[in-house]
């Protein structure tokens, strides 16, 4: 059974576009994408879009695990970023990211929403804080900081 039943899928319009979010967290970040492409900040952006699907090689046996960022972002001098949003952060995702930050050019953000000061939230963000080498940026708070703002 997975853990995450209880998180229903939410249809919205977004920029003329009909997704399938994950999250409220997903959907709201996908409005602040749209509010950055309409300002100009960035020239496009796509959430979960299968060209950007990463195969990635571990150490381990040779396998390879496949790895799909949930928004693509693309910059008007021509350079993309991915940015992964994270309400939880399990360790294999985490396994995921620091793959892709080694073996892919593209730099990668981290958004956080809602970490409450729990056991659980605190292994959480020590796993992101041992992922900071690797990554564009962290945005630890994006529920208070930014998505509040804009809903």
């Amino acid at each position: 059974m997975s853990r995450f039943n209880h998180i229903r899928r939410i249809t919205e319009s977004v920029g003329g576009k009909e997704y399938t979010f994950r999250s409220k967290l997903e959907c709201r970040w996908a409005v602040w994408c749209e509010l950055r492409k309409q300002q100009g900040y960035i020239t496009d952006w796509w959430y979960e879009d299968p060209d950007t699907l990463l195969e990635l090689k571990t150490s381990y046996f040779g396998n390879k695990k496949r790895y799909l960022p949930d928004f693509t972002i693309l910059y008007p001098n021509g350079d993309y970023e991915y940015e992964e949003i994270k309400g939880y952060f399990p360790a294999k995702d985490a396994t995921k990211i620091k793959l892709a930050a080694e073996q892919y050019e593209n730099p990668i953000t981290l958004i956080f929403a809602n970490l409450k000061n729990t056991k659980s939230s605190r292994l959480q963000f020590n796993r992101a804080k041992r992922l900071e080498p690797f990554l564009k940026r962290i945005i630890w708070r994006a529920d208070r900081d930014i998505l509040r703002k804009i809903t």
